[in-house]
């Protein structure tokens, strides 16, 4: 499909179709299902990207693990006395900042003695952050903020502020930014994050940028730490890595040590995997928490402080601590992911919108439907390869979703548009010219987009007659009616034969058919197209005679209906022919009026088809599909110059042993009837004789003119030319 070429389509219809691709692509992007493929976009481009290294990194984690839990006597909720225990052994270990990812919001249950001993770990130790949270309860009186913050004893002791530790997740439940932090009832609460790294690199809280909604500045400060915002209060965490990248203890080895007795070591031996060198892992002596933040969490299911992130789906969600950790280390490396602004964005959608339509419609115009397709393919590709390009290169998010969306959109609005445009000028066209203009001349003018006018061109290609034997004889027989369904049903299986095959019918001269094969639209294979429609046509008129013989209303000459036929390739003039109000797309020339004389001849030798060596050579170029035999080099009336004739005898995947045998013997004829050698000739042509299929044939033909030359030989001059004083 391609628009008109005829009539241009105004640019303002193009314009207005980019506007409004524009105006639909925005509103699609903003939509919760277009955002959430955006995001999932974004997700694969850490996968693309790969893990990162944390080798250097400074982050362990401690978890609170199934594994421990079955070690530690008693069951979670366990006594605070054994976080006093963890924090004791970290702080002997060296951490530098210790963050617990676990709310401490209750008393505990076992003694109140345990809280007061958490309380002063806390306070020997000096670098713990606790947790907290501020929720967001909906109620009937609207949304309320409930706070969730550790004891008063813990608070109280703990020289540092409690971190937040609530996620923000997007709308597809996945967490990919970490904010900085909230204010509730004129104070502002930091994240647990936020707050280790304010003890891990020794800032005062003065050199920590105020929560304020209305701060244009594009960074948050922290210290000698520049935090780029994503929004006012998160950034874009940048994740390292799946699951497990970070060296991660259970907690239960941090608090092995000689005053506290694991189950293992109540039921079976003693083992002091933190603090004994010659048994276990030694942590303490590992140095794996010297100057490190730990960072302490659940990774019990039972808790359900689990997150899909980037490298963590839905799934198999990320234990909540880790994402502390990644948030950290972007922090810790300045590593952050910029996004696309929305004025970039809507800027490059406009762009695609308008170099799409205006591309999609030339190449359409140009090349056909496929190029702009192709085009669009090779944009929208090239846009993805670039997005990918521009994260793994520069951490740049930009919107691939919203720039895919207008891109395919703008095509589908043009093409759509072109589609439509051209439904109408076809209606437009035909319902002018199809009364009197042939079918195809009006399917050539639609596909140009020119409207008829007279002229013709050469054109290399076969012309191809047909005629049935002896039709006068039919019209004596038959009353009139029945005579027109006879030749409507014959005209409509032949004339269907050749459109199957490319030919494109001229016209229709009573009973006999003129057409070619090779415009109007150029075919490599029309000979050996011509050259098969005539023998399917063959099939087909002997289908018919069965059929009509069964029908029981034909007279006998129905029953034995027979058709000859005439082809020839050349040089032909095809175009619009005729006056300047009434015309019609045909052919003239002299390679016309020989392929009609090859019809007419074709009764001479007793044959159903005749072509001319020029359409044999042809059609041979391209297939062996039919069988030729040889059966004159004549000069037919009309013409000077001799042409060599040949006969289609069948195709070849129909031809029966008999066939071959009788084209052969034949053959072998035909090379002694040119060398005079008439009784050799004669020989071989008694013997190709019985072969035949029909009673009167060519065999028989060149007997007779076999016995004539050897009674009257032509001299040694002869070359075998035999010239045709009739049509």
């Amino acid at each position: 499909m391609s628009a008109s070429k005829g009539k241009k389509n105004p640019i303002w219809v193009y314009i207005l179709i980019a506007t409004l691709t524009l105006g639909v692509s925005f509103s699609l992007t903003i939509t919760e299902v277009i955002n959430k493929v955006e995001l999932s976009i974004r997700d694969y481009m850490f996968e693309i990207r790969g893990p990162l290294s944390v080798e250097n990194s400074p982050i362990v984690l401690v978890s609170v693990s199934e594994e421990a839990d079955a070690e530690i006597p008693e069951k979670w909720p366990w006594p605070t006395s054994v976080h006093a225990k963890l924090v004791e052994n970290l702080h002997r270990a060296g951490a530098k900042a210790i963050l617990f990812d676990i709310l401490f919001s209750q008393n505990d249950e076992f003694d109140l003695s345990n809280d007061t001993l958490f309380a002063q770990a806390i306070a020997n130790a000096g670098n713990v952050i606790l947790a907290g949270e501020i929720e967001r309860i909906e109620s009937r009186d609207g949304t309320e903020l409930e706070p969730i913050f550790p004891i008063r004893v813990l608070q109280e002791n703990s020289p540092n502020p409690f971190g937040l530790v609530s996620t923000n997740p997007h709308i597809d439940g996945y967490v990919r930014t970490y904010n900085f932090g909230r204010n509730y009832l004129g104070k502002s609460y930091f994240m647990l994050g936020i707050e280790g790294l304010k003890v891990y690199a020794n800032i005062p809280d003065s050199a920590v940028s105020k929560l304020d909604p209305n701060s244009t500045d594009p960074y948050f400060h922290i210290g000698d730490y520049s935090i780029l915002r994503d929004n006012l209060n998160s950034f874009i965490i940048n994740f390292y890595g799946p699951e497990g990248i970070y060296p991660q203890y259970s907690y239960e080895q941090v608090i092995d040590d000689p005053g506290y007795t694991t189950v293992m070591e109540a039921e079976a031996f003693e083992m002091n995997i933190f603090d004994d060198p010659d048994f276990g892992t030694g942590l303490l002596y590992d140095e794996v928490f010297k100057d490190k933040i730990v960072i302490i969490g659940s990774t019990m299911p039972v808790l359900q402080d689990f997150h899909p992130t980037p490298f963590a789906s839905g799934d198999f969600p990320r234990p909540g601590f880790e994402i502390h950790a990644h948030a950290l280390q972007t922090i810790l490396d300045g590593n952050y992911i910029r996004k696309q602004s929305e004025l970039s964005q809507l800027s490059i959608m406009a762009l695609a919108a308008f170099m799409i339509v205006f591309l999609v419609s030339y190449l359409n115009n140009q090349f056909g439907a496929g190029w702009g397709f192709l085009a669009t393919i090779i944009v929208m590709g090239g846009y993805y390869s670039l997005a990918i390009y521009l994260f793994l290169s520069f951490q740049l998010f930009v919107n691939v979703s919203a720039i895919l969306i207008t891109v395919f959109l703008a095509q589908v609005g043009t093409i759509g548009y072109e589609y439509l445009h051209e439904q109408r000028e076809k209606r437009r066209i035909k319902g002018m010219f199809s009364s009197y203009v042939s079918p195809t001349l009006v399917d050539q003018m639609i596909e140009s987009g020119e409207e008829p006018k007279l002229g013709g061109e050469d054109t290399y290609m076969t012309a191809f007659f047909s005629d049935i034997v002896s039709f006068s004889t039919f019209s004596e027989k038959l009353e009139p009616k029945q005579l027109v369904t006879l030749i409507n049903e014959y005209l409509t299986a032949m004339t269907d034969i050749i459109n199957d095959q490319g030919g494109t019918l001229d016209k229709f001269i009573g009973d006999a058919i003129v057409a070619f094969y090779g415009a109007p639209v150029f075919i490599d294979d029309h000979a050996l197209r011509a050259c098969i429609s005539s023998q399917l046509m063959e099939k087909k008129l002997a289908e018919l005679r069965e059929k009509w013989m069964h029908d029981g209303n034909w007279p006998e000459i129905v029953h034995h209906m027979q058709h000859r036929m005439g082809m020839n390739t050349g040089e032909m003039v095809t175009g619009n022919m005729g006056s300047e109000r009434r015309f019609n797309y045909t052919m003239m020339g002299d390679n016309v009026n020989l392929a009609a004389r090859c019809e007419s001849g074709a009764k001479a030798y007793h044959v159903f088809t005749m072509v001319t060596e020029t359409t044999k050579e042809e059609a041979e170029k391209h297939g062996n599909d039919c069988l030729f035999r040889k059966l004159d080099t004549i000069v037919v009336k009309g013409r000077s110059k001799p042409v060599t004739m040949f006969e289609i005898a069948g195709l070849r995947a129909d031809a029966q042993q008999q066939l071959f045998d009788c084209i052969g013997l034949y053959e072998q004829g035909m090379a002694a009837y040119y060398n005079q050698e008439w009784e050799n000739a004669l020989g071989y042509f008694k013997q190709s004789l019985p072969l035949e299929a029909y009673q009167e044939n060519p065999s028989q033909i060149f007997i007779e003119r076999c016995q004539m030359m050897k009674e009257n030989p032509p001299g040694e001059d002869w070359n075998g030319v035999f010239i045709m004083t009739s049509k």
